[in-house]
């Protein structure tokens, strides 16, 4: 059965987002959770907003007692875990200065936008364009006048990190509504620098900002690049791998660079952030991942095969995919797919006493 989005919570695509969720059932077969769209509160102040997606109370996830990752308080970053939330910008927002203690893996949706550093760098990012962010303090801006951006960002638990012998803290949540409230939306963080290099016109990777920290302690850009995309083996996919971490909860103060060509999934250890693209027609083989998987679509559409199920996922639309089998369809005759994949790991799955065995 293919299914498309649950009838009767329609709305406006730019106040809501479509998240499905994979699960087991009792013999194990990979089935819906659930299939809807969520709200994007506005966010105080009124120039943004966003929605958690969906959460893990521990890395490696529990993709097995831990259904409820749309009922968890993430804030900022949820501690422990790992936290996959949407964000839209609006005309002329600003945010704060901010620092988490996370990993982040980020890709821009829609729009454009300026990733601000505390040391004064900056950079424009455009849709497709990725941000590996290390635990470093940043803010982001909006400079349209008449257009929203939207991001999403999947944000790991990482552990403290310390820079000349001082320990970098997280933001606390209270202080950024202050300073929203305080009206910092109405002028930019911080003087800075706009920076970037030069882009192919027929780019065929995906354009990948690393950020790091300098020995005083200033989040700065490590490396802007086209990060190459290369093909699958058996199928007309390619893929491009952006980052991983040895392990979760990460260290972001060692340089995973070059672990993160070449690296398909979070197997056996840590976290890993590509985008795969499907050619017109192309098929995956079924697999499973010893992981939990936040999908995004970036663009095109495709359809998610499960044991019992077929979902039809559009531009925008997520997926949730907890340990699940499945493979990924591109239904169209001429236009290729893009899908954004950030996978963590997850501890070994059973069912009614028997384990399924990971097959990617």
């Amino acid at each position: 059965m293919n299914r498309r989005p649950t009838e009767g919570t329609e709305a406006r695509p730019t106040d809501t987002i479509r998240r499905v969720v994979t699960t087991h059932d009792p013999a194990g077969n990979a089935v819906l959770l659930s299939d809807n769209r969520i709200p994007l509160p506005t966010f105080p102040g009124g120039k943004a907003k966003g929605a958690v997606v969906w959460t893990t109370g521990t890395v490696p996830a529990d993709n097995i007692s831990d259904a409820q990752g749309d009922r968890r308080a993430a804030g900022m970053s949820l501690k422990g875990g790992s936290v996959l939330r949407v964000t839209e910008f609006g005309p002329g927002f600003v945010s704060p200065m901010h620092r988490t203690l996370s990993i982040d893996y980020a890709v821009v949706l829609s729009g454009r936008l300026e990733l601000i550093l505390d040391s004064g760098e900056a950079i424009t990012l455009r849709p497709g364009d990725t941000v590996i962010q290390r635990g470093t303090n940043h803010a982001w801006r909006n400079s349209s006048q008449n257009q929203p951006c939207r991001i999403m960002i999947a944000m790991i638990e990482t552990h403290p990190i310390t820079v000349a012998g001082k320990q970098l803290r997280q933001t606390p949540a209270w202080r950024m509504i202050a300073s929203v409230l305080a009206g910092t939306l109405r002028r930019t963080p911080i003087s800075y620098q706009m920076r970037g290099k030069p882009r192919l016109s027929q780019a065929t990777g995906v354009w990948r900002v690393l950020t790091g920290h300098n020995p005083s302690g200033k989040a700065v850009v490590v490396s802007e690049q086209e990060v190459a995309a290369s093909p699958c083996p058996c199928i007309n996919a390619t893929g491009a791998a952006l980052w991983r971490t040895e392990r979760v909860p990460a260290d972001n103060t060692q340089n995973e660079e070059s672990t993160a060509i070449a690296v398909r999934s979070a197997r056996p250890f840590g976290s890993a952030f590509r985008i795969i693209e499907l050619a017109p027609g192309c098929t995956t083989p079924a697999h499973r991942g010893p992981s939990i998987d936040y999908c995004v679509l970036l663009s095109g559409e495709a359809e998610l095969i499960l044991d019992e199920e077929t979902v039809t996922l559009s531009t925008g639309d997520t997926a949730v995919l907890r340990g699940t089998r499945q493979a990924w369809r591109n239904p169209s005759p001429g236009t290729s797919c893009k899908i954004a994949v950030c996978t963590i790991e997850a501890r070994p799955i059973s069912i009614s006493g028997k384990p399924l065995v990971a097959t990617e």
